[in-house]
């Protein structure tokens, strides 16, 4: 485990090692463009899954960025269900100069959920158990509202870890209807450096 955490951190380091970084008055790169995401998505809190994406820094100031996301996102519900969603969000991130990390953001995708249900059958004897297996698209409008800390404003590590609780809705549902969750983000956004 120590060699993969050791060879990531070398490899981070060799793919930002770029000459003539021009920076806004807080330090924020103005040649990084995209960040790439990666980190744990908790389906209401509890069910775990794992969360990718693409981020496009649209506009940076000296504090504040906007941020474009396109974000892949699975979950696995024991028993219950499985979902895979497509997520694009626009959202604003302000950063300090120590490196806390203030977000916001609102997003629409789309997602394909796998749903698992018991079925029963009390006219047979002994009772009968089947597993009935249903899947569903639907529309998912979500919020999200994130802390976290950016290493690149006190390090040359491009690096911010991130927390980044969301509520959801789904439309239609298995039974359909809408269904609200909350949700919670967790992870790494790598902020590589691009020549101009």
């Amino acid at each position: 485990m120590k060699k993969i955490v050791i060879t990531t951190g070398l490899l981070i380091f060799t793919l930002n090692s770029v000459n003539g970084q021009s920076t806004t008055e807080n330090g924020t790169p103005l040649n990084q463009k995209f960040g790439f995401v990666a980190g744990y998505y908790g389906f209401q809190f509890k069910n775990p899954g794992f969360q990718i994406g693409l981020e496009n820094y649209m506009a940076t100031t000296s504090h504040f960025q906007v941020v474009g996301g396109l974000y892949a996102q699975f979950h696995h519900q024991k028993d219950r269900q499985t979902s895979i969603a497509l997520n694009a969000r626009i959202g604003q991130r302000y950063t300090t100069k120590f490196g806390l990390m203030l977000e916001s953001h609102l997003g629409i995708g789309v997602q394909q959920t796998f749903y698992t249900s018991k079925v029963y059958d009390l006219t047979a004897n002994p009772i009968a158990e089947s597993t009935l297996k249903t899947n569903k698209t639907g529309a998912m409008p979500n919020i999200a509202l994130g802390v976290g800390y950016d290493f690149s404003k006190k390090t040359k590590l491009p690096v911010t870890l991130y927390v980044r609780p969301n509520v959801s809705w789904l439309y239609p549902d298995k039974n359909l209807v809408f269904k609200t969750t909350g949700n919670i983000e967790t992870g790494v956004i790598y902020k590589p450096t691009f020549k101009k």
